[in-house]
């Protein structure tokens, strides 16, 4: 019995760590929350009517992904996380994690009528830290808030749109886009951090056993949907 104690308390604490890093692979899905910075970029092409393909640009926005949008506007949601207090004394700042990108119309009876289509901005972990925070209910000792905050504008294609978050919510400031000309002069493009920089290594070992834990979830799954299930045959 003796023996069993030390073991049990071992096993705890293997489990707490381990619940501890994929926590921390949800939490660095988000960003940390400061002063006003710009958070995503982007233009758009027409490519029909009412009909653009987006081109995004976040983080060190070296990478561009493109997204079909349809509509008169684009649309970014964004989530926040806002710690306890407690928490805020420990270091830990506010953060958030862009969440979706839609066309909209701009008419509300259009919005209800016409095609859309929407665009998941956000990486998927095997636990979510404000799921997993609400299931605590009043045991919740991580966040104090979750919520939403959105921005929209007209699309133009004579434009690059910046989303800007504040320390409050998220905003739009737009800009000129450049048109290359024959014989314009190379162009001056400012670059916050350089790119291809390798992310820290706390959040490499967060992503890599968020997506280790993943996997094995997947594999579980998928040999559970393909197990033949047996019945019984009657002998005549």
């Amino acid at each position: 019995m003796r023996k069993l104690v030390p073991l049990s308390f071992l096993t705890v604490c293997i489990l707490l760590g381990f619940l501890i890093v994929l926590l921390s692979a949800s939490i660095h899905t988000f960003n940390v929350l400061t002063e006003e910075t710009v958070i995503a970029e982007l233009s758009f092409d027409r490519t029909g009517q009412r009909q653009y393909l987006a081109r995004l640009r976040t983080g060190n926005r070296c990478e561009e992904r493109t997204y079909p949008v349809i509509g008169d506007q684009w649309r970014v949601d964004a989530e926040f996380l806002k710690w306890k207090y407690w928490a805020l004394l420990l270091g830990l700042d506010s953060q958030y994690r862009l969440d979706r990108l839609e066309g909209r119309y701009g008419t509300v009876d259009e919005q209800n009528s016409l095609p859309n289509v929407a665009h998941d901005l956000k990486n998927g972990t095997a636990i979510d830290v404000s799921t997993f925070a609400n299931a605590l209910g009043p045991a919740n000792f991580l966040i104090d808030a979750t919520y939403g905050s959105s921005t929209y504008h007209d699309i133009d294609t004579r434009s690059i749109f910046y989303v800007v978050k504040t320390p409050t919510g998220i905003i739009t400031r737009s800009t000129q886009r450049p048109v290359l000309e024959r014989d314009a002069q190379a162009l001056a493009i400012a670059i916050e951090r350089g790119c291809g920089a390798a992310p820290p290594v706390r959040r490499r070992i967060a992503a890599w056993t968020d997506a280790a834990v993943r996997g094995v979830l997947a594999s579980v799954s998928r040999t559970m949907r393909s197990e033949p299930v047996m019945t019984e045959s009657s002998e005549n």
